[in-house]
Parts: structure tokens; sequence; C-alpha cells
């Protein structure tokens, strides 16, 4: 059977929208990634962190979700977070584009589930070692 091509999930004009809501351009590989993904969910799931906690990405965010709770972010925690995928509690991974030494890190935004002060958690040193170190169930002892 032919293979067709998938039309992106979320095109340029996604992309500039979200930039202008941050006032900053997003990097392309994640750009590229949620052009693919947005909406979708993938067998490689599991993310396991320094601390050896398992995080389980329930899918990646489509446009709508995204566009509003980076507003939110902004807006409520004067943070530059771009949400872009859900566990399956509820709670946010977020490309982190804060100044500073947290820059392009991967936050998970645990809400209200915790103190502010602790709300923000860093699990990841950059998006690339987040996707690449995604394991499916077989591959971790749950």
């Amino acid at each position: 059977m032919r293979k067709l091509n998938l039309y992106p999930r979320m095109g340029d004009s996604n992309m500039r929208h979200i930039e202008s809501i941050i006032s900053e351009k997003l990097p392309e590989y994640f750009k590229d990634f949620l052009k693919l993904n947005g909406g979708l969910s993938h067998y490689e799931r599991y993310f396991i962190d320094h601390d050896k906690t398992v995080w389980e990405v329930k899918n990646y965010l489509n446009y709508s979700d995204l566009f509003k709770l980076t507003e939110e972010f902004l807006k409520n925690y004067h943070r530059k977070l771009v949400p872009f995928a859900l566990d399956m509690g509820g709670w946010h991974f977020c490309l982190c584009l804060d100044e500073g030494p947290d820059y392009e890190t991967i936050l998970v935004n645990r809400w209200t589930d915790y103190l502010p002060e602790e709300q923000f958690l860093k699990i990841a040193d950059n998006f690339e070692d987040f996707v690449n170190s995604l394991k499916i169930e077989e591959e971790i002892n749950l």
C-alpha cells in the first residue's frame, strides 16, 4: 500500500503566534517536533530523570492547548514556558525559555499540587536529551 505523506499538525503561522506571545523565537528543532507530533501519542513515552523518577508522556499538545497554556504561564507566572506534552495526571512538560541557567531545559509544571516555589521541576537538561531518552514500557522496570 502507498505510504501517505503527513500534513504538519501545526503550521508556521501557529509557531509565529506562540513566538509573538513570548517575544522570542522558538528553537527550530522544537518547532519541527511540534509540527509533526502535536496531538499525538507514542509508544516511547517513559522518561527517567536524574533522580530515577519515571515520567510518563500521555500525549503531545495540540496548538490550541499549547497556545492557551503558554499565555497562562506568561500572564500568571511571568514565565516563558512552552508546554508541549501532558502526563497521565494532568501535569505539563514545558520547554523553558526564561533567561538564566534553566534556558532550554525541560520543566514539569506540577500546578497546585506543590508549593509555588516547588511547582516547576527541572527533569531534563534539554529537549533533545528528553526525546532521545524516551523509552517504551518494556525497557523500564515499573
